[in-house]
């Protein structure tokens, strides 16, 4: 049975995202008017923006025969097997992860390797991947 978790989104990540567009529709109304340097400035930001967005829909967490897929628009892709998970804390941090939100659980497997991800329902996501390995311990829970 495969379950599908989508990332919760955080304000800051939504902000950015509405005013990249701004700064994109922006552009290509000075770019119409002027030179080839906004021509540029256009693109870059289009390339950006086509990136963030894809992250905003695409960013999910994924079990499925004991594994977790962990997904994170075309520039992010991890199958963890979930008996190599031994832990899991839940943590507030903007350190770059396959995550949206800055409210985050971190996985640990191996003895030093660590991802952290944020799926909307972080009760049901753990309890997903405790009934298949029921050895992870849990540490630092917040309400």
């Amino acid at each position: 049975m495969e379950k599908v978790f989508k990332s919760e989104v955080g304000r800051l990540y939504v902000i950015t995202c509405v005013l990249l567009t701004f700064a994109f529709v922006g552009s290509v109304y000075l770019c119409a008017r002027s030179t080839m340097i906004l021509l540029i400035d256009v693109v870059m930001v289009g390339i950006a923006l086509c990136i963030m967005y894809d992250i905003l829909f695409h960013t999910d967490y994924t079990i499925k025969d004991n594994k977790l897929y962990i997904r994170c628009g075309v520039l992010y892709r991890m199958t963890l097997p979930i008996n190599k998970i031994s832990e899991i804390t839940h943590k507030s941090t903007i350190l770059s992860a396959p995550a949206l939100s800055a409210k985050r659980i971190g996985l640990r497997y191996g003895k030093r390797n660590w991802v952290y991800v944020s799926p909307v329902n972080q009760d049901d996501f753990i309890d997903s991947l405790k009934s298949i390995n029921p050895c992870i311990t849990e540490t630092d829970k917040h309400s």
